[in-house]
C-alpha cells in the first residue's frame, strides 16, 4: 500500500528541475508531481497517467475511479479517463498486474455502455 501523504517525487525519489517547455501538460505534470497523492484532482491524475508519470502509484486510483463510473467525464469528454488508460501499453501496467486484470474485467462488464459512448 502506498503512502498517499507523499508525492510522486518522494515515492520515486526523483526530483525534476523546472520545466523547460511552457505548455499546460508539461507545467501541470511538473507541479503536481510535488503534491501529496491524496490531494491530486482527478484531472491531475488523468494528466499524469497520460504522460506515463507515476503509473505505479496512480493506476490503482484511476481503476478505482472507473469502477464507480466507467465513462466519467474528467475534463474533456465522457470517457476521457477510460481512453487515457486504454492508450497505455501493456508494459505500462508492469507494476499493476492486479489493476490490469480489474481494468479488463471492467471493460468486459461495461462493454455495451462503452460501445454506445460517442
Amino acid at each position: 500500500m502506498i503512502d498517499t501523504n507523499k508525492s510522486i517525487e518522494e515515492l520515486e525519489n526523483d526530483f525534476w528541475d523546472e520545466p523547460t517547455f511552457d505548455s499546460y501538460v508539461v507545467t501541470t505534470c511538473h507541479r503536481v508531481r510535488q503534491k501529496p497523492i491524496k490531494l491530486l484532482s482527478k484531472e491531475e491524475i488523468r494528466c499524469l497517467i497520460g504522460q506515463k508519470t507515476g503509473l505505479k502509484f496512480l493506476l490503482p486510483i484511476a481503476v478505482d475511479i472507473l469502477k464507480n463510473e466507467p465513462l466519467i467525464d474528467i475534463t474533456y469528454f465522457k470517457g476521457d479517463l477510460l481512453l487515457t488508460l486504454l492508450r497505455l501499453e501493456i508494459s505500462d501496467w508492469e507494476y499493476n498486474q492486479n489493476e490490469l486484470k480489474k481494468f479488463i474485467i471492467l471493460l468486459q462488464d461495461n462493454r455495451p455502455q462503452i460501445e454506445k459512448c460517442e
